[in-house]
């Protein structure tokens, strides 16, 4: 009989801690393919309490990437490059709005990667699946680069703080491969064009049709020493990406027609004009991109709904195009993207390198370059021909993460409960071995 009791107690037990074990373990997450945006991780929020930081890429200690991401990057100089002794691998890290608010786009936590006192080419890439052929797709990304140039006192200190100091350019774009390669370099790619993003949260995007079921976004920079002028900051963060599918033109922002005045009708008297004292503050006007992109910067009192009516477009287009998360909250100084044009991009030549040869040199935001420049170094760049990259993807691409950790707070919790559980089960066996010995105790008196 005391068997039998003691069964009845085990079994039921052994179910809690069960459930107790099941509620501790981390949930699968899809890849977020019903949704707006097919990323794994977009908004780079993803964060382990464990190691308080994200995951070493493969081993490499000093490439850590936000999951669902890869990083690639030139371990060795290519052929042809200004000063290649000072050719280095970036170091990839998180970078926190607590610490660094102006390095983050929105949200607490954004990618960066750098190389203090040398040149890289390097980039973030991510496939996605289960995309119909024949689809639609805009890459959408925030990037923002910091470039400094050393003063006259200290050659590792930038004199203009945060801000860049003659930067060189980082030729910063992002690209779709609608067949899916990891290749960088492959002739597949779809580029966008090369924007400088100097100490600005810049908008990057892209259209491409997939040709597969599986596609693959990129983002790209070469920091390039052209003039041979070391710079210590070559620095580059990217936030907010978002891949959705394009089927429909944004609305085109057309001015109102003027109406004609019928002739036959009086003319209207002039209303004076009014003194300066009483001059109202203009509205501000929408700034047009030279590659067609429409941005208004937000002033004092600006709501997101008024600004879509001051422009007569959807609320819902200004938060897509902006990866906005919280439609309640802008900041003042802040540029929306209100509406962009047809992108039309062509895939690059199989001849035509990727970083090409730099179309301006980069002026001082606050000094003349006034550092040494390196010596016995040749001031020209010639292409980067495809076989000197060292490029680190693996041949073989790595299998898509189909699955996000679940948040800290509820893995914390989950260990709580698992640690309570076991507690619970070995009190209540301790209780059932001490009452079975006293039984058998009591038996033998007897």
């Amino acid at each position: 009989m005391t068997v039998k009791r003691f069964t009845k107690l085990f079994w039921p037990l052994m179910m809690l801690l069960t459930m107790i074990v099941e509620m501790d373990a981390p949930k699968a997450v899809s890849a977020q393919q019903g949704g707006a945006n097919l990323l794994v991780n977009g908004d780079f929020e993803w964060w382990d309490w464990d190691i308080r930081s994200w995951p070493f890429q493969d081993g490499v200690p000093e490439v850590q990437i936000c999951p669902g991401w890869r990083a690639f990057y030139v371990d060795t100089a290519p052929d042809g490059v200004p000063a290649p002794e000072f050719w280095k691998r970036p170091e990839f890290r998180d970078v926190k709005a607590s610490e660094f608010a102006y390095r983050v786009h929105s949200g607490n936590l954004a990618q960066k990667y750098f190389t203090f006192g040398g040149q890289h080419i390097a980039g973030l890439y991510q496939q996605v699946g289960g995309i119909k052929p024949g689809t639609r797709l805009r890459f959408s990304v925030y990037m923002e680069t910091w470039g400094c140039m050393a003063g006259e006192k200290d050659w590792n200190i930038c004199p203009t703080g945060h801000l860049s100091n003659n930067p060189s350019p980082m030729h910063t774009k992002v690209g779709i491969d609608p067949t899916g390669d990891t290749n960088p370099w492959a002739n597949t790619v779809v580029w966008g064009p090369e924007i400088n993003a100097y100490d600005t949260w810049t908008l990057f995007q892209v259209d491409a049709v997939a040709k597969n079921n599986t596609v693959t976004v990129f983002t790209y920079s070469y920091a390039d020493w052209f003039d041979n002028v070391f710079r210590m900051h070559n620095d580059v963060y990217i936030d907010d990406a978002s891949l959705v599918v394009w089927n429909e033109r944004p609305p085109t922002i057309t001015p109102r027609p003027t109406a004609t005045l019928d002739p036959s009708l009086p003319t209207a008297t002039p209303r004076p004009t009014a003194t300066a004292g009483n001059t109202p503050t203009p509205l501000a006007t929408a700034t047009l991109l030279p590659d067609g992109v429409i941005v208004h910067v937000v002033q004092t009192g600006d709501t997101l709904s008024a600004i879509a009516k001051r422009y007569q477009v959807p609320l819902a287009q200004i938060v897509q195009l902006n990866a906005l998360t919280n439609t309640n909250v802008v900041r003042v100084g802040q540029t929306l993207v209100i509406a962009t044009p047809e992108v039309t991009a062509t895939p690059l030549p199989t001849d035509t390198p990727s970083p090409p040869p730099p179309t301006a040199t980069p002026t001082s935001t606050t000094m003349p370059p006034t550092s040494t420049m390196l010596p016995t170094l040749q001031p020209t760049i010639t292409p980067l021909p495809a076989h000197a990259m060292s490029v680190t993807p693996p041949a073989t691409p790595s299998p898509l993460p189909s699955a996000t950790p679940t948040p800290s707070d509820s893995a914390l919790a989950g260990f709580w409960l698992l640690v309570i559980g076991i507690g619970i089960v070995i009190i209540v066996l301790v209780v059932v071995f001490v009452m079975l010995r006293n039984q058998r105790s009591h038996r033998l008196r007897l």
